[in-house]
């Protein structure tokens, strides 16, 4: 069938709009591969962090202790006295499990940089948290991409701060483990090698001179996973005390 002149043209120009829209539509659509692409291994949702066991060992206990007798006291007459003070150091096992939900290759490089050690007096709640180190780690904990092996922390560390020492012995003097959060400081890098510096929360952990082998791991959150709504009970500050009485008023001397 033939097509007239004025036909053909209007036939051509939608034809050159529609190749132009599918381009667009390609090019959109490679845009969107190059973002996902660019983008794997950047997020902290994609790396699984985990803490062996939910249990962090010491080597020794987590105090000295002195025994004193006393003999000259009417109140303690006769009787031993145990005080109990800061260890010269404490040797810490630290095994912690990375997985990428990715895949392995996902990202280059995830390094646990530090972790930031917060005592939970108050386990489960987090009222009363004190921030009492933060350990040095700067270890690689990427995955095996050739054996799908999870990537690992296992290691000891030593703590000989004074602060951490002495906090210890005075707050759990007598104790074997105390609950703790811990904050996993990572850098991520991609394929690409756009970096990220991210923090995943893991509790509640014991920490101690004891031993766990039968435990669930502790699954760590990302800090933008937290639901912080639903922990406001727990974030919230304690209620005032209830008012105390007046004094009484002075007494009047008459002379």
């Amino acid at each position: 069938m033939a097509v007239e002149g004025g036909e053909r043209t209007s036939l051509r120009w939608c034809l050159t709009i529609a190749r132009c829209m599918a381009a667009a539509v390609v090019a959109a659509l490679a845009g969107v591969v190059v973002l996902l692409v660019l983008s794997t291994g950047l997020h902290p949702e994609s790396i699984s962090l985990s803490v062996t066991h939910g249990h962090i060992q010491a080597a020794q206990v987590l105090w000295s202790k002195r025994e004193l007798f006393l003999s000259h006291y009417r109140r303690y007459h006769d009787r031993n006295l145990t005080m109990y003070e800061a260890a010269r150091s404490l040797d810490f096992w630290v095994s912690m499990n990375v997985l990428q939900r990715g895949g392995a290759g996902a990202t280059k490089n995830c390094t646990i940089t530090t972790v930031g050690v917060f005592d939970m007096p108050n386990a489960p709640s987090f009222l009363g948290m004190v921030k009492i180190n933060t350990l040095q780690v700067n270890k690689d904990v990427c995955q095996d991409p050739h054996h799908h092996h999870p990537g690992a922390l296992d290691r000891w560390i030593t703590i000989n701060n004074q602060s951490t020492l002495d906090y210890i012995a005075q707050t759990y003097g007598g104790m074997n483990e105390f609950t703790a959060m811990l904050q996993v400081n990572m850098t991520i890098i991609n394929t690409s090698g756009k970096e990220e510096s991210t923090s995943h929360y893991c509790w509640p952990v014991t920490i101690g001179h004891s031993r766990s082998t039968t435990a669930e791991a502790i699954t760590c959150k990302p800090s933008n996973n937290i639901n912080y709504a639903a922990d406001a009970g727990w974030l919230a500050p304690p209620p005032p005390p209830p008012l105390s009485p007046p004094p009484p008023p002075p007494l009047e001397i008459i002379w």
